[in-house]
């Protein structure tokens, strides 16, 4: 059976973890040492080998809020009555706004990780990509079921949506300043694109 850490302790992982999103984000992975996060944690460097092995360790452990994010997007059920087009913005939406919260930093820092780190990767998909593409699928075949439509290629399909997800975020991440100014309406222009068509109309 799993432990559960003390109220105390999990507040002090939690602010060590903070502290490691903060200096990641200014000085980049590689730059930052124990050191620098105890000292922005407020706690002794030895402090955060009681709850991580490494500076690996805490990369690590800052995957959990997006896999909580990514189990967390809207329940499938939720989405059967909506028409194709309010269907597609509404699944667009989460994942737009789960990376969102700490302005895209934590994406920052972990994406430029990913392209070196194996074992990163693997956490990633296993815990962020896979539960947040298994939600997409439940949710879009039983949209589909509930409205008659045939779906031979949702997992291919859902998969275009992510790394449509994906894209845009890197592309927000690298400075795009006309993507930033217009992140609200995002979902509704992409569900508009990807149901209407270039120079459709949506349905």
């Amino acid at each position: 059976m799993k432990k559960t850490l003390p109220e105390e302790l999990v507040a002090k992982r939690t602010r060590i973890l903070d502290a490691a999103a903060r200096v990641f984000a200014e000085k980049g992975f590689h730059a930052t040492t124990v050191r620098d996060v105890a000292q922005a944690a407020g706690v002794a460097d030895g402090t955060i080998y009681n709850y991580f092995e490494n500076k690996g360790g805490l990369l690590l452990g800052l995957i959990d809020p997006m896999s909580r994010g990514a189990r967390g997007q809207v329940d499938p059920a939720a989405l059967e009555g909506l028409s194709l087009r309010d269907f597609v913005q509404v699944h667009l939406l989460g994942p737009l706004k789960l990376f969102e919260a700490d302005d895209f930093e934590l994406f920052r820092v972990i994406v430029s990780e990913l392209m070196v780190n194996r074992e990163l990767r693997a956490l990633f998909r296993e815990h962020v990509l896979t539960p947040m593409t298994g939600l997409a699928e439940e949710a879009f075949g039983r949209w589909a079921e509930a409205n008659g439509v045939p779906t031979p290629r949702a997992a291919l399909t859902v998969r275009v949506l992510s790394s449509l997800v994906f894209g845009v975020i890197l592309q927000r991440v690298m400075g795009d300043d006309l993507l930033t100014e217009n992140w609200e309406a995002l979902p509704g222009a992409l569900a508009d694109l990807l149901v209407g068509g270039l120079g459709g109309e949506a349905t």
